[in-house]
């Protein structure tokens, strides 16, 4: 048998448990990357179309866009420095241009179409920061993430 004071200390413990289960809901984590360029003052769709960019773009491009990936000095015509090329190229052509690659537009077919690999949010958000990179002297943020601080520049 329990004793009153037993009993009434299993009862507090219960109630804390209780009290502790009801409380409100964490916050929703954020995207780690936004979380990377928040100081960069990025946007999350900026952030989400960059990341979309170094996984799938970087190697030849560069992290930022500057045509300086790792895989840059095997290509003929070389990857263009998106700071002086992207402000030549309309915006529905951009969009062409990642949906068919720049084939699409009667370039070389060196970029790979990537229409059937993206989905429409991460064209759009890719779209955003191609927005970005494109700016005169807009220089997009240097990111935090190993994916970037991993590039190599062309030899």
């Amino acid at each position: 048998m329990i004793g009153p004071t037993r009993l009434a200390a299993s009862r507090v413990v219960a109630a804390l448990l209780v009290v502790a289960g009801c409380r409100a809901a964490p916050p929703p984590a954020r995207d780690a990357v936004q979380e990377a360029f928040r100081d960069g003052a990025l946007s999350a769709p900026e952030a989400r179309g960059h990341r979309v960019f170094l996984q799938r773009c970087a190697t030849c491009h560069g992290p930022q866009g500057r045509g300086d990936g790792q895989n840059a000095y095997n290509l003929q015509p070389p990857p263009p420095d998106f700071r002086e090329s992207l402000a030549k190229v309309p915006r529905a052509d951009r969009r062409r241009i990642i949906e068919g690659g720049t084939a699409a537009l009667g370039r070389s077919p060196m970029c790979p179409p990537r229409g059937r690999s993206l989905d429409e949010d991460d064209v759009g958000a890719l779209l955003a920061w191609l927005e970005r990179a494109a700016r005169p002297g807009a220089a997009p943020a240097e990111p935090d993430v190993p994916a970037a601080r991993g590039a190599r520049a062309p030899r």
